[in-house]
């Protein structure tokens, strides 16, 4: 929370409030702010030798590009890629993200437990057999904690009837304006190629202060080697930036356990 401009909206009250709390807890003691978690995944090992017959490079860089991208709008994002992005982190990491990215191997998988089909896309566990991350599972650790963007490159992810933007607490839903929450991803096969000339327009578009539907609409004016369909859901005219009025679920005061 920026706890200036809290401070001006509330007025003096509020500002006699904190006074009072700091002059109780002591200086050492005064309310951890919240910081914009994000987390940046991209599997890099299914996309080298053994696992296809040859190097590819887009990985990392796209990986590199969601980095700053995200720095750009105000979250403190951390990249994981090889032992790094395993299901668990990344289970264990998603309930305090507030924007996610993530390149993969991504489809619609049986998933045993629930004798169902979810979508999701594999770890990067260093071998050419990696675990999925199901959206199922996905919602399940978030326990309907939302995200505010999202971005998913890999196949299938943003097919119509994809269940991991909910798992993400985003609608399949286009509005103008409303929440401050967005969902990319594509839809079929899509070449690595062409996610990262989607990806460095949609960036550099955000970067530039354009909103996340213009952004997407950056992103899709380019030329592809191959047919990409890209896809969204969520609020078209957000900014895409971290949200400063956001309330940390997981803060607590310092010192409190």
């Amino acid at each position: 929370m920026d706890i200036g401009r809290y401070l001006r909206r509330a007025g003096a009250p509020a500002l006699l409030a904190f006074a009072t709390l700091v002059a109780l807890l002591g200086p050492a003691a005064s309310p951890a702010l919240a910081s914009y978690q994000a987390s940046a995944d991209s599997n890099v090992s299914a996309f080298r030798p053994p696992c296809v017959g040859f190097q590819d490079n887009h990985p990392a860089r796209m990986l590199a590009l969601a980095m700053t991208g995200m720095k750009a709008l105000g979250y403190a994002p951390v990249g994981y890629s090889g032992a790094a992005f395993s299901r668990a982190a990344m289970l264990t990491r998603t309930t305090g993200d507030l924007s996610y990215y993530v390149h993969s191997h991504g489809d619609s998988y049986w998933y045993s437990p629930g004798q169902r089909r979810y979508n999701g896309f594999r770890e990067d566990s260093g071998d050419c057999s990696q675990a999925v991350v199901f959206s199922v599972q996905i919602g399940a650790a978030r326990a309907q904690h939302y995200t505010n963007l999202v971005v998913v490159s890999s196949c299938h992810n943003a097919d119509p009837a994809s269940t991991l933007p909910a798992a993400f607490g985003i609608a399949r839903t286009k509005n103008l304006n409303g929440d401050d929450r967005f969902y990319l991803g594509y839809r079929g096969i899509a070449y690595d190629n062409d996610e990262e000339v989607f990806e460095t327009a949609f960036w550099s578009a955000l970067e530039q202060g354009l909103s996340v539907g213009d952004a997407f609409n950056v992103g899709q004016a380019h030329n592809f080697s191959h047919p990409l369909e890209a896809d969204w859901w969520g609020t078209y005219n957000w900014s895409g930036h971290a949200v400063k009025d956001w309330v940390c679920r997981h803060c607590l005061l310092a010192g409190d356990q």
